[in-house]
């Protein structure tokens, strides 16, 4: 045999090798003979002590006494002669051991009276199947110290590497070895008479009958493997076989029991894989699985620091983490049920939980606290409200009245254009020939409309919509911009004329647009559009005087666009008040939730495939964001835009010369107008406007609600946007925008309607 040969020999070797000194005795001195560097341990004595005394407790036994005993006991033997010597291959050490009955005697007789003789016995003859050696090798390793069963199978296709020593027993002379080989060396080392077999390629369907059944039916299964598809065929087969299931997933201490020896109809997992079978999971990508894997381990109940490190998977971490004192803890929980099952006296199917941070806390955690909800502090607007304003508007003449169909139909319009959040912050009231436009601040209140100007930016929108709907019947408009002193809540009072200018004819073609206009989040490969096309929309956007369009189509400039918008997302979110927005105030998580309040955005609209929208409700408690910025962490928020600007034909930049509540008015008109020019044309539009909502805090503002981390940061991105885009600060910058040619969502929002709006 050649040294390599040799060499991959001891790679897979896990079995000792047995050698009784009288009926093996040349084979024996052989094996001595020629390993001149063996190491040899014979405390066959001590061992032998130490059954004397269990077979005499109450005995107080004297060395003499012990001397007697033992020669009685050997019968005539030796003490070389006594019990066998076990040879290690892979450590070169020979082992001089009681036979095997006596050895399970003296190493399980401090189990005893927790585990009684007769238990122990009937524990011998169990089976019990582990797949998975991460969590399972510590699993694995206490039933064996405990010795609850008495063959043990181990599955795993994976070796050892050196990020595995955080939570794995071994040595680093074990890198590269195999996980089952390095448990089953483990379990040997501590008892060579329980018998071990290990699956090396892992479990696979052609190899379950070997696994489940050959040699006796396994008792127990514990699944403890990361793949999804072994997790639902391993069960199906386990249900189908009547053994026990048991799953740790070495977080919070959760513990998984499925009873399919009790109950051959119990759903697979509780139900929560519910679809899912050996057939279905083998059409599944691994992006199709993530929400199944989420519902499986609970993704509302995981831990939040758990929760934090799931969104820095491939950002700054390869995969989630796991520590050894969970591991450790999984393999005594699992342990413990797993011999109440086998003796009978546990016959449940749940889910458990031993949570040490939650048993072992403190009162008060220093500078973990809990999280308040905000506030709002304005009350909704109502037409008392309204009429006090107006009392103080003195202007009612130069203007006709278009009539209440008109006029529910132009406010009709106006109430379908965009606003943040989908929050549609606006009231109306028509009186005396006069409508008036009101900014209901309770509903508009949040993070993303500093200093109103989201709010402008949608009543400029509105706004726009009404005009061009009254151009479509015959009159024309024209509006006071914020017309009552000292009361910002009138944005506009909105006067009807006959006569119409020609240039205002050709807004008449947008009428269709107002109705079909919609975000389109969708993801595409990005097509080259023609200048023209560019064209049309410029115009359309500087239509409005001193609005000017900046257009971004380069790779390099798409690539900084995208770092600044996934940053600010980022910040958003991560902060308190942004994140209390986005889950509590802006998305509607249900379809029942979205019809019911016909406002927010419906997640469905997000353009996000399941495993994003499953990854989506991981970010939805504010402890995990609190643990996000504990850990730096937030890396993956930034994922979501970063696709959104790679999918993009390009993005458009809409400014107007002056920082003004008046310009972020003419913006939304403006923005409005580009909108509805690109749904004419069939393309799929998409803001992607933080950075132009959370940059003000910091240019005209002192950074309210930032950190100074937060404002460090975006006084970086800002000159990187500046540098890109040619902005001054002294500008109001209305509207970030995508394009691109996508399909059209299946999902849109929905709008309130318009008695609860117009007073």
């Amino acid at each position: 045999m050649t040294k390599s040969n040799h060499g991959d020999i001891l790679q897979t070797i896990y079995r000792p090798q047995f050698y009784n000194s009288v009926s093996n005795k040349q084979e024996l001195q052989k094996l001595i003979s020629e390993n001149p560097s063996i190491f040899i341990r014979d405390e066959i004595y001590g061992q032998l002590k130490e059954l004397i005394k269990i077979k005499n407790p109450s005995v107080k036994l004297s060395e003499n006494d012990y001397s007697k005993l033992i020669e009685e006991h050997l019968n005539g033997l030796t003490l070389e002669e006594y019990g066998f010597w076990i040879f290690y291959p892979w450590n070169n050490h020979l082992v001089h051991l009681l036979k095997k009955d006596e050895f399970i005697t003296v190493r399980t007789n401090r189990n005893k009276y927790k585990i009684t003789s007769a238990e122990q016995d009937l524990l011998e003859k169990k089976r019990i199947g582990i797949i998975g050696l991460s969590v399972g090798q510590s699993i694995a390793l206490t039933i064996a110290m405990e010795r609850i069963c008495g063959c043990l199978k181990l599955a795993d296709f994976d070796t050892a590497e050196l990020s595995n020593l955080n939570r794995i027993r071994t040595g680093v002379q074990n890198l590269g070895l195999k996980k089952t080989v390095i448990a089953a060396r483990e379990i040997a080392e501590i008892d060579p008479y329980l018998e071990v077999e290990i699956f090396n390629n892992g479990l696979e369907s052609k190899n379950f009958d070997e696994f489940f059944l050959k040699d006796g039916k396994l008792d127990l299964l514990v699944e403890v493997c990361d793949g999804l598809d072994i997790k639902i065929e391993s069960r199906f087969k386990a249900r189908e076989l009547g053994i026990p299931v048991i799953m740790e997933t070495n977080d919070r201490g959760m513990l998984d029991v499925e009873r399919f020896d009790l109950n051959p109809t119990l759903p697979i997992l509780h139900g929560l894989a519910e679809g899912l079978n050996p057939s279905t999971i083998k059409g599944l990508s691994n992006e199709d699985k993530v929400p199944y894997i989420l519902k499986i381990v609970g993704a509302d109940t995981i831990s939040n620091r758990l929760k934090a490190s799931m969104v820095e998977v491939e950002q700054t971490i390869n995969t989630w983490p796991q520590l050894a004192s969970s591991v450790v803890l999984g393999g005594a929980v699992t342990t413990d049920v797993s011999r109440r099952i086998l003796l009978g006296s546990f016959t449940d199917s749940g889910r458990y939980y031993i949570d040490l941070e939650d048993l072992v806390k403190n009162k008060q955690v220093p500078g973990k606290e809990k999280h308040l909800k905000r506030l709002n502090p304005f009350v909704p607007f109502s037409k008392t409200d309204a009429l006090e304003i107006i009392s103080k508007y003195n202007t009612f003449s130069n203007s006709i009245n278009p009539g209440d169909e008109i006029i529910n139909k132009m406010i009709e319009s106006a109430c379908l254009a965009p606003s943040t959040g989908n929050d549609q912050p606006w009231k109306w009231l028509y009186d005396n020939g006069t409508l008036f436009l009101f900014h209901d601040e309770h509903r508009s209140f949040s993070f993303g409309d500093y200093q109103n100007i989201a709010s402008l930016l949608t009543f400029g929108a509105a706004y726009e919509n009404l005009k061009i709907t009254a151009l479509k019947n015959g009159y024309n408009t024209s509006y006071e911009f914020r017309p009552v002193p000292n009361d910002k809540r009138l944005i506009a009072a909105i006067k009807f004329h006959n006569s119409i200018a020609m240039d205002d004819q050709k807004y008449i073609s947008l009428y269709d647009a107002i109705y079909k206009r919609h975000t389109n989040r969708n993801l595409s490969s990005p097509p080259i559009l023609s200048d023209i096309i560019y064209t049309q929309l410029t115009e359309m956007a500087e239509s409005i005087p001193s609005a000017k369009i900046k257009w971004f189509k380069d790779k390099k400039e798409l690539d900084t666009l995208a770092k600044v918008i996934g940053a600010c997302d980022r910040i958003r979110l991560l902060n308190e008040e942004g994140h209390d927005d986005f889950v509590n105030h802006e998305m509607r998580w249900t379809p029942e939730e979205a019809e019911s309040k016909k406002d927010g955005i419906d997640v469905q609209t997000l353009g996000l495939s399941n495993s994003q929208l499953a990854a989506l409700g991981i970010i939805k408690s504010p402890e995990t964001i609190q643990e996000i910025n504990y850990i730096d962490g937030g890396k993956g928020l930034e994922v979501i835009a970063k696709k959104s600007v790679n999918s993009a034909s390009a993005i458009a930049l809409i400014t107007l010369p002056k920082y003004s509540p008046i310009n972020f008015f003419e913006g939304g008109r403006s923005l409005e107008r580009f909108w509805l020019m690109a749904t004419q044309l069939g393309l799929a539009v998409h803001p992607l406007i933080s950075p132009l909502y959370i940059f003000p805090r910091i240019v005209h503002g002192n950074g309210e609600s930032l950190t100074q981390k937060n404002i460090e940061e975006l006084k970086v991105l800002r000159e990187d946007f500046k540098e890109l885009t040619g902005v001054e600060d002294h500008e109001a910058e209305v509207f970030l925008v995508k394009i691109s040619v996508a399909e059209e969502p299946k999902v849109k929002s929905f709008r309130l309607p318009v008695h609860e709006v117009l007073f």
